[in-house]
């Protein structure tokens, strides 16, 4: 059965995602449309969509009459950008704690475990989905669909920023130890100790990016 024009879109999403996040296509590239459709087996209308959400998630730029290209890196950018996540992730936090049941604290437990486990085996392409869930398991608590999005639209357009503090063993362990001191606030309803700790999970990754990412 032929795909549906959404789902057609969201492969063009994702492929390109992937593409840019793996290193395939870097910053400054111009984005080969011919080629994705021929790839891809989809029309222009569906890929335009595609484009459209991946500018809007801060992966591509447009250039008036040049074309579509993967944006670049930019340090100015991610001190913004983590800036921001700090003072809107504590934020949903204090609005998340007391929310918080039982269930989702073992749940946390078990997302720190595997979070451990990856950390051991430097095996990064699992560490990545398991630190946005750990996160989101705390913040979806606060059932506010708004600040949700908003921290979504954050994430997306530090995904870049963020593989490249992930990717380095001193980081991912300082990581680990920001959410265990997330996951024993969580688990004693401690709203200090949890905003200290998100903060200080933010703050040391864009410390350790201005150190060391070279941008």
């Amino acid at each position: 059965m032929a795909l549906q024009y959404n789902s057609r879109s969201q492969v063009a999403v994702d492929r390109i995602r992937e593409e840019i996040l793996s290193g395939k296509l870097r910053g400054g590239v111009k984005i080969d449309q011919t080629r994705l459709t021929r790839e891809l087996k989809i029309s222009h209308i569906p890929l335009r969509e595609a484009l459209k959400q991946l500018e809007g998630e801060g992966y591509l730029e447009v250039v008036s009459y040049g074309g579509v290209y993967v944006k670049k890196l930019s340090r100015e950018e991610m001190e913004d950008l983590y800036m921001i996540r700090a003072e809107v992730e504590s934020l949903t936090a204090a609005l998340a704690i007391d929310n918080l049941t039982r269930n989702d604290t073992k749940h946390l437990r078990g997302l720190f475990r595997e979070m451990k486990k990856a950390t051991q085996a430097l095996d990064y392409e699992r560490l990545l989905p398991l630190n946005q869930e750990f996160h989101y398991a705390i913040y979806r608590a606060c059932k506010r669909q708004y600040l949700l999005q908003l921290l979504d639209d954050l994430w997306n357009q530090c995904s870049r920023y963020r593989i490249i503090g992930m990717f380095h063993p001193k980081r991912a362990r300082q990581g680990l130890a920001e959410h265990e001191a997330m996951l024993k606030a969580c688990e004693q309803g401690d709203l200090a100790a949890l905003q200290k700790a998100v903060r200080a999970n933010v703050d040391n990754t864009r410390q350790y990016l201005l150190e060391f990412g070279h941008l």
